[in-house]
């Protein structure tokens, strides 16, 4: 076996048989945003195994497995959320979903068994992480797991092993919030995954998060959210420290020229000089880097300095290197000396320093959605460009009434959307809540109008004009599934302050534009909302419909999900006014009146749009607060 490998099990049980035991909200959701950041190959690289809600047997026989034939040098991590339970004789257990508390032993996961299990195995690197239930304070709002008290020392003794809980022995271990709606994680396992995705929990800068380092960050956050509580850590007989990730924050600029700043800056001449000499003999330094941060500076005086003495003596200083070419920064070694634990290169590969100027994906400090998503994406944009023909299969005095349903040109502006989202999302170059926006919002659109077409071809094109439709409706679900996958695993946003007054007014204002359009004519004759009660062209008002009740849901997504929210409104509000564009041509070519165009489209087009615009202001307001908070 390879030494040095990183492998993480993660045991996550919410749902019990025995009504003693509650059920619990987010051991689910724990498992799923703990194994993400843990497998992303630029934070963790671990081999991860998930267990949710199976059996005593089946956790009892992962648990043995995972440290079972294993080397000194590899780093073994387990993870578990559930319920803590102790019977009376003191003796901790770890409930499984068949867990009967009357035979505890008989049915759950003892910790002296887990203890056992870490002591036969050779490796010498295990970290236990332990978001259980203990005894103590119950808040309000939270909710509490498991027994009366746990003595870590007694129970998880051993060499070479670091030991984590959410809360001490005469604690609770609390989740963010009341059993209700979708679950999230604890307020322990949470913390524990904004240290690794974001970086934060890399409190000396070197690149690297320690165990150390990440309890730290993580009883500083629990303390904060709920004063309560106290995580707990316990070492026994650890060599140096053990690194669970390598962190995505980027490090700190570095001034090469510090200690000269504040000469090139003086107002006095004389010093300036002073620091021009010194610049001059920095162009021959070792450091090519610090070589051309003193060209660079150089350069600048040269134009830039009010004294015509400065300048010159800038310009002669820099002159003699001009007849060869300026030195390139050179890029960053590698660093050839681990940290002090790390084993073998193969073991910290996925952990590894990059140079500090590569390139970085997007997404990448945020736990990434199943691999099928974007192939489903891409196979759902197929499936809409199945309603492109359409308009060719009808009669002639009818094709162009297909426009009022969906037009071809917004098919496939909603095929090309998928298509490119599902590619930058492969790369790792687009959010996950970003794309779980456009992804639904063009799948619910797209399904709404393939609703729509099976009706129009059922009454003016027939049977193939039925099975292209139904493709339409089949690709509009694909994107459903593929956005429900993305918001699963999307994390939430935090600390993003209130929306700008006028962008929040706008995007209500284009939303409340949307809804007037469908009672507005739209010709000499109709609006979209009587046409329903006509029946015969109710299929105009499908998508529109749809598109006011996505606009809805991006409003009121706002203030907790602002990433999908502003998705959401930037793909309904631009296929919104693409759809009233094909209103407008159907109505100006074909329904009642040649030529009979009324207000709908052109209020459905400026309501769509504004609401873009608004969003699109937003998104840019969140873009800029990341920069700020990188560079800061």
């Amino acid at each position: 076996m390879t030494t040095g490998r990183r492998s993480a099990l993660v045991v996550a049980n919410d749902t019990y048989h025995d009504q003693r035991l509650s059920r619990l909200r987010a051991p689910a959701t724990d498992a799923e945003q703990l194994a993400g950041v843990l497998r992303n190959a630029e934070i963790g690289g671990f081999e991860v195994e998930v267990s949710l809600n199976e059996p005593e047997h089946v956790v009892r026989r992962k648990v043995s497995s995972f440290f079972d034939d294993r080397g000194l040098d590899d780093l073994l991590l387990l993870h578990l959320s559930c319920h803590g339970v102790k019977d009376e004789d003191g003796r901790l257990y770890f409930a499984t979903p068949d867990t009967e508390v009357d035979h505890l032993d008989a049915t759950s996961l003892p910790a002296d068994y887990v203890n056992r299990q870490m002591t036969k195995s050779r490796s010498r690197r295990i970290v236990l992480l332990l978001d259980c239930c203990y005894s103590g304070a119950f808040a309000r709002g939270m909710m509490n797991r498991g027994d009366e008290r746990m003595d870590i020392m007694e129970r998880f003794d051993g060499r070479g092993r670091i030991v984590l809980t959410a809360s001490s022995a005469m604690e609770y271990s609390f989740e963010g919030d009341q059993l209700a709606g979708q679950g999230k994680p604890s307020v322990f396992t949470s913390a524990l995954v904004e240290g690794l995705a974001t970086g934060e929990a890399d409190r000396d800068g070197d690149g690297f998060v320690s165990v150390d380092e990440l309890y730290d960050f993580a009883f500083d956050r629990v303390r904060t959210v709920t004063p309560s509580q106290t995580p707990g850590k316990w070492v026994f007989d650890v060599q140096g420290d053990f690194y669970i990730a390598r962190s995505n924050r980027p490090p700190e600029p570095v001034d090469l020229l510090a200690d000269l700043r504040g000469a090139i800056s003086s107002p006095f001449t004389n010093v300036r000089l002073g620091a021009v000499e010194e610049l001059a003999a920095l162009l021959d330094d070792a450091d090519s880097a610090r070589a051309a941060a003193a060209r660079a500076v150089l350069d600048e005086m040269a134009e830039h300095d009010a004294q015509r003495v400065v300048r010159g003596s800038a310009e002669r200083a820099r002159r003699p290197a001009e007849a060869s070419p300026p030195p390139t920064p050179a890029a960053p070694e590698q660093p050839t000396v681990a940290p002090p634990d790390t084993p073998a290169p193969t073991a910290e590969a996925a952990v590894a320093r990059e140079p500090e100027h590569s390139p970085r994906p997007v997404a990448a400090t945020e736990p990434q959605p199943p691999a099928w998503v974007p192939a489903v994406a891409s196979t759902a944009a197929v499936g809409l460009l199945a309603a492109v023909p359409l308009p060719l299969l009808a009669e002639t005095t009818t094709s162009w009434n297909s426009f009022a349903v969906v037009a071809p040109f917004e098919v496939a502006l909603a095929a090309l959307a998928l298509l490119l989202a599902a590619g930058r999302l492969r790369r790792g170059q687009l959010a996950t809540a970003s794309a779980a926006g456009l992804f639904i919002v063009v799948g619910v659109l797209m399904g709404a109008a393939g609703v729509g077409l099976v009706k129009f071809s059922l009454e003016d094109i027939g049977g193939i004009g039925v099975a292209l439709s139904l493709l339409v409706v089949c690709g509009g679900a694909g994107a459903v599934v593929a956005g429900r996958a993305c918001l699963n695993v999307s994390p939430p946003d935090h600390d993003l302050g209130p929306v700008e007054p006028v962008w929040l007014v706008s995007a209500m204002a284009g939303a409340g534009l949307a809804a007037l359009a469908l009672f507005l004519p739209y010709d000499g004759f109709s609006s979209l909302w009587t046409e329903v009660e006509e029946g015969t062209s109710a299929e105009y008002i499908f998508e529109p419909a749809a598109a006011v009740g996505c606009l809805a849901m991006g409003m009121l997504t706002l203030s907790s999900r602002r990433r999908f929210a502003t998705a959401v409104l930037i793909s309904a509000g631009t296929l919104t006014a693409v759809h009233y564009l094909g209103v407008v041509i159907a109505a100006w070519q074909a329904i009642g009146e040649e030529g009979e165009v009324r207000s709908a489209g052109w209020v459905g087009i400026a309501g769509g749009l504004l609401v873009a615009f608004a969003a699109w202001q937003v998104q840019q307001s969140l873009t800029r607060g990341r920069t700020g908070s990188a560079t800061t």
